[in-house]
């Protein structure tokens, strides 16, 4: 850093309370948000292999599976859930479906394959806001 640079950010420190500092710092907190704000990814496990990753929250000729797209017995990063066509395995059924990112392209999942919900439920813990990634 050059001496004018040095000068110019003391004399900055100097010019800002810090109780300024704090105050700006706690106002995003203060003032309302987006959902899309207030939206937490969240960690989930799927546990069937081969599961298809689609553009959209459906499984129809509209909506074919992302080619070379495949995903099971992992650790996914979800961001938001939907409700769409139902899905239904063994005696699993569930028509939510989760928008995850695997590594790969980001689409939806059924939350068939998802660890910890119950048939035809939201996952729990994770936002059902309709803004997603």
């Amino acid at each position: 850093m050059t001496n004018t640079l040095r000068t110019a950010a003391r004399s900055l420190r100097r010019a800002v309370p810090a109780g300024a500092v704090a105050a700006a710092a706690a106002l995003p907190l203060l003032l309302p948000t987006t959902a899309r704000a207030t939206t937490s990814d969240a960690q989930l496990y799927v546990w069937a292999t081969g599961v298809n990753v689609r553009d959209c929250p459906e499984v129809s000729a509209a909506c074919p599976p992302i080619q070379g797209a495949q995903i099971g017995r992992r650790w996914v990063t979800a961001f938001c859930q939907r409700q769409g066509t139902e899905v239904v395995d063994g005696p699993y059924r569930n028509n939510w479906w989760v928008q995850v990112n695997a590594g790969g392209p980001i689409g939806w999942i059924s939350a068939v394959y998802v660890r910890g919900g119950d048939n035809d439920q939201p996952v729990p813990g994770l936002s059902t806001e309709s803004i997603c990634h």
